[in-house]
């Protein structure tokens, strides 16, 4: 468990790390509309463009089912716990603790960071990332491969009308699943500075 937690450090240490430099590079590239409800409202609109890229990448696997789901108990009141479900050719993401994230007073970001392992040693890693990036005022949704480093960024950012949770809901196309569950841990990063992960322990199955 500490070797994986390690690992999931290091890697969204590194991801994070060069997203931030692109998007400050970028300067408004990828900013967000006037207003959140706006954001809301154009976010499933925005995504439906993606939704049929990438079904088939060549990998093992087929793409991830519809129909699944799993949960998980955080260990911090910034992210109490978490849901995820496939619907279709979409991952809904749901995230509590959401308002207490916006309170905090981060200086450069605050990211969601979702790894979704297949089973088995061998089996491919997801990496997706959800950023809010304060400087620049710009948001980032991404989907990594981290076997082959092939990414994806999405547009839009939460759809949730509670302020209490974050929601929204990305093409899964590019996830594959081989045999068996696939499992996933979800980390809160502030300020490049892990401080909350769900589950408080070991993974969480989507099945």
């Amino acid at each position: 468990m500490e070797k994986g937690r390690l690992y999931m450090k290091k890697t969204i240490a590194a991801t994070l790390a060069a997203m931030l430099v692109m998007t400050m590079v970028a300067c408004g590239e990828n900013d967000t509309t006037d207003t959140e409800q706006a954001t809301n409202s154009d976010n499933q609109a925005d995504s439906q463009e993606y939704a049929g890229g990438d079904s088939d990448n060549g990998e093992d696997g087929t793409p991830i089912a519809s129909g699944l789901s799993g949960s998980c108990d955080g260990d911090s009141e910034l992210m109490p716990s978490a849901r995820l479900e496939t619907t279709g050719q979409y991952l809904g993401i749901s995230i509590d603790g959401y308002d207490k994230v916006k309170d905090l007073a981060a200086s450069q970001f605050y990211a969601y960071t979702f790894l979704i392992k297949n089973p088995g040693d061998n089996g491919t890693w997801y990496q997706i990332n959800l950023a809010d990036y304060l400087a620049t005022e710009g948001t980032k949704r991404e989907i990594t491969n981290l076997k082959t480093n092939e990414s994806n960024t999405y547009p839009g950012w939460t759809t949730s009308d509670d302020q209490t949770a974050f929601e929204t809901n990305i093409p899964d196309t590019m996830i594959h699943q081989k045999e068996g569950n696939l499992t996933w841990t979800l980390a809160l990063t502030v300020d490049g500075e892990e401080i909350a992960h769900c589950p408080a322990d070991g993974d969480a199955d989507l099945k």
